[in-house]
Parts: structure tokens; sequence; C-alpha cells
């Protein structure tokens, strides 16, 4: 195969990461030829809309899963935190590439330390896991904010926010440098379920599903499938508030996951160590769910 035809989305932060891994597929192919083709979103149209529960499932991914159903492009590049649980049929994830860092940050007006935050500080997400875990840490007011990255930082002075949280990996990636940032890290608060992390769909046995493979690195895919095992098992999607970090060590993974109820008022933490990565993370699903229903 001479040529690729790559689906992305239209948006700064996605148009970097689909560069990025066209990049490294030409490196590794330098007789490749790479279209890419900009295909917009159901979360791209509709963006009046905040998430909620009548949120469609897929609302970053389908437009592309079809695209590629359809054969219109060879290959698609997700974040692969974006990514439904369950597979669709007839594509497969063909390589899940290095992980960027996985922890969130937050930008903000004018302080440096969670500690200087004011009492009521209003804060910018739209995220109910990073709303959950916010309100556990402090008295804040969660103004549910959308956009891209360079939106909603500009939502701070537009919307008189204190502050916003975001992927710290989308940062890097744009490379946004801002005077006043926050690291919210992990043990304190814990990323989205494949934070980070790419995903290179293709079609099931194509040649752009072979092609890509070079770019898969196994700790990050082992990582990846251990944290969105919870999600599977809990059947989450992205109005559910859930964290979740693996780590490999050799042969084991470490998996830890932070599981609220809708409501915010309860919470189950707990780590679960183990060899086979899908399991870790149902048996951890498991307990955290087993552990939320004796305290409500």
């Amino acid at each position: 195969m001479n040529k690729l035809r790559a689906g992305t989305r239209g948006s700064e932060l996605a148009l970097w990461q689909t560069n990025w891994v066209c990049g490294r597929l030409l490196d590794m192919h330098p007789a490749l030829d790479i279209e890419q083709i900009i295909i917009k979103t159901h979360g791209d149209i509709v963006t009046h809309e905040n998430f909620g529960r009548d949120w469609p499932v897929g609302a970053f991914v389908s437009a592309l899963e079809n695209a590629l159903l359809g054969n219109d492009v060879d290959f698609a590049v997700h974040s692969f935190k974006d990514l439904q649980t369950a597979e669709t049929a007839g594509l497969v994830i063909a390589a899940t590439p290095p992980r960027e860092v996985t922890h969130d940050v937050m930008v903000t007006r004018e302080v440096t330390t969670l500690e200087e935050l004011p009492h009521g500080a209003r804060i910018g997400t739209n995220s109910p896991r990073r709303a959950a875990q916010l309100l556990h840490m402090g008295n804040f007011e969660i103004v549910p904010i959308r956009g891209n990255v360079p939106t909603r930082i500009a939502k701070i002075d537009r919307e008189n926010l204190d502050g916003v949280v975001l992927a710290a990996a989308g940062i890097r990636r744009l490379g946004i440098e801002h005077p006043r940032v926050i690291e919210l890290r992990a043990e304190q608060f814990l990323p989205a379920p494949a934070q980070g992390a790419l995903a290179v769909q293709a079609r099931a046995d194509s040649e752009a599903a072979e092609v890509s493979k070079v770019l898969d690195d196994p700790n990050t895919r082992r990582c990846v499938t251990a944290e969105r095992a919870v999600l599977a098992r809990i059947n989450a999607g992205c109005h559910t508030p859930v964290g979740a970090l693996a780590r490999v060590d050799g042969e084991r993974v470490s998996l830890h996951a932070r599981l609220f109820t809708d409501d915010y008022a309860h919470v189950a933490e707990g780590v679960e160590v183990g060899t086979e990565p899908q399991a870790v993370g149902v048996a951890l699903a498991d307990r955290l769910m087993a552990e939320l229903k004796e305290k409500t």
C-alpha cells in the first residue's frame, strides 16, 4: 500500500495528534503517502450543549468510525478516552502509541497552588469526574464549559472563572505555556481512563491496520486495557464520575481507581494488582461498585 487516508477531527489538538501519528508512520514507512481527511463529529457540530445523560455515546468518534466502515478513510486517530468501551464490529485498535503524561492541570487566573484558591472559587469543567474530585477537595463552584483547549483557557477571562481543569497531555502537545498552572497529580486527582493515550483505529485485517502496528506500545496498551475494563464493567460513559490510572512493572499491572455516586456524595477507592489487565480492571470495578452499594 503506497497511499493511506487518515481520518481526523478538525480541532487543533486532533490535528496535532494525527500529524504526530502520520509523521511516525512515515518515519517507519518512507514510501507511504498519507492524505488527511477532516471529518466533523457530533461533538464538533453541537457546540452549544454541555455533556449530560442524553449526550450520545461516541459523540466524538462515531462519524470517524462510520467513515472507516464506509471505506472513506483507511485509519483514524482518536484520543483514546473518547472511544466507547464496546468494540465496533469490523474495526480494531491497530496501535496504541506511547502515552503522554496522564494527569490533569488547573490553569488559573491568579494563583499557583490549590490552597490559594478563594472559598467558592469558580472552576470550569464539563467532566463529572473532575467535578466530583474538586468538590471532595474543597468548596468550589463548578461551572460547566465546553470547547477546545485554547477556548476553555480563554473562558477564564470571558466567564470570570478562577480556573479551568484540563488534561496536561493536551497542553503539552499544543505547546501552550501559561504562567499559572497547578499540577493535579494522580494521588489526589485521578485522570480519566486512557487519558493521554492515542488510539489508531482501522478496519480489521486491513493493510492500514497491519502498517499501523509498528506504532503500538505494549505497556501503554496494557495500562489502557486495565483502565477501560473498569469503565466497561460499570457500564460507564462520559457522564460517570470515575477516574482510573494503571502502571506496569514488568508483568504486573497496578490499577488505582476512584468511583463516585452520580450525586458525588459517596466515593469508593482502591488498588488492584495482577498480571492480566482485563481481569485486574474487572476485579477492581466489582469491588468499588460493591463498596458504593454498601454506602448508599
